[in-house]
This record gives C-alpha cells, sequence and structure tokens, in this order.
C-alpha cells in the first residue's frame, strides 16, 4: 500500500473545501492555505508566470498603477509558493480550478518546483466532480483521439450505454430571472440547430474560446451563417439563464433565420433540435445524451473525432451550416469515450472511497484508461 500523500490545498472555502476533504482525506493529510505564501525574490519564470495569470483573469485591469500592483502579488506568489514547494518535496499542490490569477500561479510554482498537482473543479454531471493532475476543462489530461478510450471500453467489461442513466439528472438551470417571452417563433417542429450561448467574460470563453472569445462575436458568426442554411432551417438560439439578457438587442434587425429563445426549455429544444452548436458549453456534451450531433466551435475535451465536429472560425462555421442536414456522429467513440468519463473520470462525490482509489492511481503515475496492473504509462 502506497504511503499516504500530503496535501498542500488553496483553501476555497464553503462547499468546495468540503469536496476537497472529503475526497483526499481518506489517503492523506491536508494543509489548508488561505492565501498563497510571497516572497520578493524572483525565479527567471517568475514574471511569465505572473503575466499569464493575470491575463487569465476576468477583469484585467488597464495598464496603470493598479495593474502594476496586481502583477507585482502575483509574482511574490508565485515566489513564494515555489519556494515553499522546493522546500517541501513530496507535498501535492491542490487547488480548486487553477486557471487565473493567484490559483494560477500557486499551481504554476508547484509544478515548477516538480511538485505533483491536483485541480478540482465541478463536473458537467450532477453529483459527480472533476479530479485532474494538469488541469480542469480543455486544460486537462485526457486523451484528445478515440482510440485510447475505444481500447479501454473493449477490456473494461463495462456495459457501453450504461452511461445512459446518467441522462435522467440532466436538466436546464433555473433562470437568475424568468425571462420575457418571445412572440412569434417557429414551432420546435420545424428543421432547426440549437445553439445554447454562454455566460459572458466566463474563463471557458477567454481562455478556451479560440476564435470566439466573446458571446458577441458568437452571435455575429452564427448571423452570418444563418443564411447557409439549407432551406426552411433556423439557428434557433438561448441565452445563460444567469445572464442578463442582451441578445435580442442584437437580432433586432437581422432578417437572417436566426432566432431567440429564451422561454422554452434548454433540453426541450435540444431534444427537439437537428444538432447543437457551441463554443464550448457543457450543454454541448449533455446533448450525446439526446443523440444529436454536435458542432464545437471552441477548445474543448470532448470534441474528438466522432464524438463531435470543429468549426473553429466564423468560415468553418458558415461551412458547417451549409451541410447541417449531414450531421453525423460515432456511436461507437460516444458510447467509449462517455463510459469511461462515468464510469472513471468524473467521481461520485458522494462515493469517496472510489473516488480516493482512483485519485490514488492518478497520484501513482498510473494510466487510468489501461486495464489494472499495467504498466505505468501516463497520457498528456
Amino acid at each position: 500500500m502506497a504511503e499516504p500523500f500530503t496535501f498542500t490545498c488553496l483553501d476555497p472555502r464553503k462547499t468546495k473545501r468540503a469536496h476537497i476533504a472529503g475526497l483526499l482525506g481518506p489517503i492523506g493529510s491536508l494543509q489548508w492555505m488561505r492565501f498563497p505564501k510571497m516572497s520578493a525574490r524572483n525565479w527567471p519564470e517568475t514574471q511569465d508566470r505572473a503575466e499569464t495569470a493575470l491575463m487569465a483573469a476576468r477583469n484585467i485591469p488597464e495598464p496603470g498603477f493598479k495593474r502594476r500592483i496586481w502583477s507585482r502579488v502575483l509574482q511574490m506568489q508565485y515566489n513564494g509558493m515555489r519556494r515553499y514547494f522546493k522546500d517541501h518535496p513530496g507535498q501535492v499542490a491542490v487547488a480548486w480550478n487553477g486557471l487565473n490569477g493567484s490559483r494560477r500561479v500557486f499551481m504554476d510554482a508547484a509544478k515548477d518546483a516538480g511538485a505533483q498537482t491536483l485541480f478540482f473543479e465541478l463536473s458537467p454531471f450532477p453529483g459527480r466532480i472533476t479530479v485532474d493532475r494538469k488541469g480542469v476543462n480543455n486544460a486537462n489530461a485526457l486523451p484528445r483521439d478515440a482510440a485510447p478510450y475505444l481500447d479501454w471500453l473493449a477490456g473494461s467489461g463495462c456495459d457501453p450505454t450504461a452511461w445512459r442513466a446518467l441522462g435522467a439528472a440532466i436538466k436546464q438551470r433555473t433562470p437568475d430571472q424568468p425571462p420575457a417571452p418571445t412572440a412569434g417563433l417557429p414551432p420546435l417542429t420545424d428543421p432547426f440547430i440549437f445553439v445554447p450561448l454562454q455566460v459572458p467574460g466566463d474563463s471557458q470563453l477567454r481562455l478556451f474560446g479560440g476564435a470566439f472569445k466573446s458571446v458577441e462575436s458568437f452571435v455575429q458568426a452564427l448571423v452570418s451563417a444563418a443564411d447557409h442554411l439549407p432551406d426552411g432551417w433556423h439557428l434557433r438560439l438561448k441565452e445563460h439563464p444567469s445572464t442578463p439578457a442582451f441578445v435580442a438587442q442584437m437580432l433586432r434587425d437581422v432578417r437572417a433565420p436566426i432566432v431567440l429563445d429564451n422561454t422554452s426549455d434548454t433540453f426541450a429544444q435540444v431534444a427537439a433540435s437537428k444538432g447543437v452548436a457551441t463554443i464550448n458549453s457543457s450543454v454541448g456534451l449533455e446533448a450525446m445524451f439526446f443523440d444529436k450531433p454536435v458542432i464545437a466551435c471552441g477548445e474543448c475535451f470532448w470534441a474528438i473525432p466522432g464524438m463531435a465536429d470543429r468549426a473553429p472560425n466564423p468560415d468553418a462555421l458558415a461551412t458547417m451550416m451549409t451541410r447541417a442536414d449531414q450531421w453525423a456522429f460515432d456511436a461507437d467513440v460516444r458510447n467509449a469515450v462517455l463510459s469511461f468519463l462515468d464510469q472513471v473520470y468524473y467521481p461520485h462525490v458522494q462515493t469517496p472511497a472510489a473516488a480516493s482509489a482512483m485519485i490514488t492511481d492518478m497520484l501513482l503515475g498510473r494510466d487510468l484508461l489501461a486495464p489494472k496492473n499495467a504498466p505505468t504509462k501516463e497520457h498528456t
């Protein structure tokens, strides 16, 4: 049996802290840090690491005094944590999300010091959580081709359709405010592509949006692409339920076959659609429970050939719309990838023993996609 691990966790507080403690407590000791340690002594990578963390933030200050202060704080946090992990070999660095700001320099400092890292985040599936050694969302360590998943499923003994049970728990988020009804919408029985919009400024867009780093730029591309749809088809957009409505104003004078439907249930629209197009919303992954073809316009780990197609820029998006009636997917690939996500990668919050065992395998360098007792091999 492996020796217990020692974890240094950047404290996320409240429920997130409880998730981390529940999964890591059985396999080691936890030390919580409210704020990263600081040091004025720079490393060669200090400035670059701080700048990366700063530019990934949601509200980047304009160049000036405030930005210089923030940058220097991040530099000092990087310095302090890198020195800490260098002086405490064997510690595993743990953070929630870890994509920007202090959490980013905390985790980058650990990596640069040679420490192992664990990134936590909520899962797209209810009651599950993300734990990854490399990062979360598109920064995770999962392979981007189907072969490892197909090999895993072939040797797993799993029911290749068991993942579908997760679909029963998928439901739309409750809107912060009831949306205003829209008159004159085409019926859901007409052929359409559903487009769930994301939270403006969300890290999924800022960091992984590719050519579409804002909702506005995506909507503009959709307006142009809508004219390329087959005759009688339309694009049906829905704004994220936790954001103020603004897309109606953008579409007010548009004559293309594109409409905004904030009223109909998200997954009723998914179910009625001929396919789903998204930057990288989790609705794209959830649409696979409804056997819908999916187009990913940004960067996301599940945009694997066979799972989903890519449209990484406005021209590609317009081209995809010309053949919207031919969109397809590979059911075998989806079975393999979604089975692995269900059975291994997204552990149940309420079954910490299984999750802790999976985390132990990660930290010991065991390939989660390999049969048990196979030689150590890490996918990156």
